[in-house]
């Protein structure tokens, strides 16, 4: 373990091996930072892990993962940040030629290869990145989801179902609360290998309602500024059978047009958490 200091940043490095010719970097990094809006102090958290596969044959290092989530202005507007950063090169190659038998007019395409973007100079690509701020008009739901973001990230799910729950509060239902009505902005930027870097901005609104104590409904849609349209929208009904819960979900319009039913046992963990998770086929 080493710890050092990269632009006022306190960098934890921490290596562990294993006997499946695998190791994996952690670095976390901690940033306290005074929020000048309320004069009270952030503690914001990244977060990066990297896989070295020594049994690979070419790309032995998996791409770096880096997630952020922060509350401000008293806990009212929440902050969620994630992106993936890879550290290979992406270099122009010729693939083909117009005219293969003179070989002329070459035809060229992006390719990854096998050398560390570092040597170069940089620090790596950016695959794909988020960022989100969003609250709840509910008082008694903001509070309610500010101890549920607390209890997910102290729990022992994975990190891809913590970063997952982080970014969808509307994945779980708490029928504690009468109402929740949460907004949200959302900036989606993506680089897959020999495309256009892409940024897309939304508006989105989600939320439910409670029918009585053990029936709610969830409403969830938005707005696509990029494409200026409204986002895949999806209407539920849901009953809390205690170890059990049914849904009936509807997606009215747009490509994924579908209802489905389910009726499902209730996670152990998510009973602790007092939360129920929600996944479909149709999720983006």
């Amino acid at each position: 373990d080493n710890a050092a200091t990269i632009g006022g940043l306190e960098v934890t490095r921490v290596k562990v091996s294993s006997s499946t010719n695998t190791s994996k970097a952690f670095f976390l990094l901690m940033d306290n930072s005074l929020n000048t809006a309320t004069g009270t102090a952030l503690n914001l958290t990244r977060f990066a892990t990297g896989v070295n596969n020594t049994a690979g044959f070419s790309f032995k290092l998996a791409n770096l993962s880096l997630s952020a989530n922060t509350n401000i202005l008293n806990n009212k507007i929440n902050l969620n940040f994630g992106a993936t950063l890879d550290p290979y090169e992406y270099r122009m190659i010729i693939t083909d030629y117009k005219n293969p038998e003179t070989k002329t007019d070459p035809i060229f395409s992006e390719r990854r290869i096998s050398r560390y973007v570092w040597n170069t100079g940089k620090l790596g690509r950016i695959t794909q990145a988020n960022f989100a701020f969003s609250t709840n008009l509910n008082p008694k739901g903001q509070k309610g989801d500010t101890e549920s973001r607390d209890k997910i990230a102290k729990s022992g799910l994975s990190d891809t179902d913590k970063q997952y729950m982080l970014q969808n509060p509307d994945a779980y239902i708490d029928f504690s609360i009468p109402w929740n009505l949460r907004i949200s902005y959302n900036v989606d930027y993506g680089h897959r290998e020999n495309q256009k870097a892409t940024i897309t901005q939304a508006m989105r609104f989600n939320g439910d309602i409670s029918l009585t104590e053990k029936w709610k409904v969830q409403f969830n849609s938005g707005y696509d500024f990029v494409n200026k349209k409204i986002t895949q929208s999806n209407i539920s009904l849901s009953r809390d059978l205690h170890c059990w819960q049914m849904s009936l979900n509807w997606v009215p319009f747009g490509t994924y047009q579908s209802y489905n039913f389910s009726l499902g046992i209730k996670s152990s963990m998510l009973s602790d958490l007092k939360i129920d998770r929600q996944r479909s086929f149709f999720d983006n």
